[in-house]
């Protein structure tokens, strides 16, 4: 899927139910747009308290310093992968 220009790969997580719900009622009324919309937030909001990155470039270097192969582009690697399908 392909959302404002970037390529979107679908994943399943699994919640509790009172979370759910929660988040069920949070879009209803408009706090949030989607349940994936949630999902993004929380992943970006989680790497900035935690590494103190707060951009996707900052966190691309980060990624960048921390492994043992070479950097790919989420993007890069979707293709990689589906190439070897």
């Amino acid at each position: 899927m392909v959302f404002f220009g970037v390529i979107m790969t679908t994943i399943s997580v699994s919640i509790d139910e009172e979370l759910l719900e929660w988040l069920d009622q949070l879009i209803e009324r408009g706090v949030i747009n989607s349940r994936s919309e949630a999902v993004r937030g929380g992943i970006f909001s989680y790497v900035r308290e935690k590494l103190g990155i707060s951009t996707r470039a900052d966190l691309r270097a980060y990624l960048k310093t921390q492994q043992k192969k070479p950097f790919q582009s989420g993007v890069e690697a979707i293709r990689s992968v589906r190439q070897e399908e």
